[in-house]
């Protein structure tokens, strides 16, 4: 009996010095795990264009910035990001991030249509319909950092006022004067001469006849076909409605040859710089 009381005595201690041994450990790792949560850092924080210093026991860059009193948007940029540990010494920045759509309007430029006519005399241009310039409204996102415009993208436009079209009447007296209105699809400076059917200058063997079989004369000009294809229509200022229907041996590039009736005509021009339209219906 008194073995047994011996060993129950015995066990009980054994099972008291555990229980103390395991009670003062999990009161040293509270301390510990305490110690770990009251360490603070220092932290410098740049927003909405100040910067400002904090000292914090928080872990991360996002519970910094909330114990800070400082919102993030969802569109903000913050650097490094929120779920970063914080340190000492770290600079976090937050950049504050907007975005807007603007609507700005812009002109409409008109086209202009040509007619020819020999009502008027050659080269003379006459406005039957001024045009008038039309109005779109184009729609751009605008992306603003901390208030400054960093990017600008084009979302839509509209045609708010179409524009109408001005009509100019052009003297032209030549025998291949097409009717109908054109646009200009493109215009070049060139320099040009003047010529006649006649043997002064075309040549002794000259008999009226164009390169490509069209009567030469007033309306038919020679240019060279890399630069203009034989066939194009053309208006040329100053001089008026032309067909490009001959080529010359000494027209290359952006030269022309413009046809006259006569060889006094040819000689009035001479030589200048005029500007030619390329047309098309």
């Amino acid at each position: 009996m008194r073995r047994r009381k011996f060993r129950l005595a015995r066990t009980a201690a054994l099972a008291a010095i555990v229980v103390s041994v395991m009670v003062a450990a999990g009161a040293n790792r509270n301390d510990v795990v305490q110690a770990q949560r009251l360490e603070t850092v220092t932290v410098s924080i740049w927003s909405n264009g100040a910067e400002r210093h904090v000292r914090t026991a928080q872990s991360t860059v996002g519970a910094t910035l909330k114990e800070a009193g400082i919102e993030v948007g969802s569109l903000d940029v913050v650097s490094p990001a929120t779920n970063e540990r914080t340190h000492d010494g770290m600079r976090i920045t937050l950049i504050r991030v907007s975005e807007e759509i603007q609507a700005v309007k812009q002109p409409i430029s008109f086209n202009t249509r040509r007619s020819f006519t020999r009502a008027l005399r050659p080269g003379q241009v006459k406005i039957s319909r001024a045009g008038v310039r039309g109005e779109k409204l184009v729609k751009y996102k605008v992306r603003y950092h901390d208030g400054n415009v960093v990017m600008r993208t084009l979302v839509g436009a509209e045609v708010v006022k179409k524009p109408v079209d001005q009509v100019v009447s052009i003297g032209s007296r030549g025998r291949y004067t097409s009717r109908g209105d054109y646009t200009t699809l493109r215009t070049m400076r060139m320099s040009a001469s003047a010529y006649d059917p006649g043997p002064r200058s075309c040549g002794a063997s000259a008999d009226g006849r164009t390169s490509c079989g069209l009567r030469a004369g007033y309306g038919v000009v020679a240019v060279d076909p890399r630069v203009i294809p034989l066939g194009t229509r053309l208006y040329v200022e100053g001089y008026g409605y032309a067909v490009a229907g001959d080529v010359g041996r000494s027209i290359k590039g952006y030269r022309i040859d413009l046809g006259f009736n006569s060889y006094r005509e040819a000689m009035r021009f001479g030589r200048r710089a005029v500007t030619v339209h390329v047309l098309q219906r």
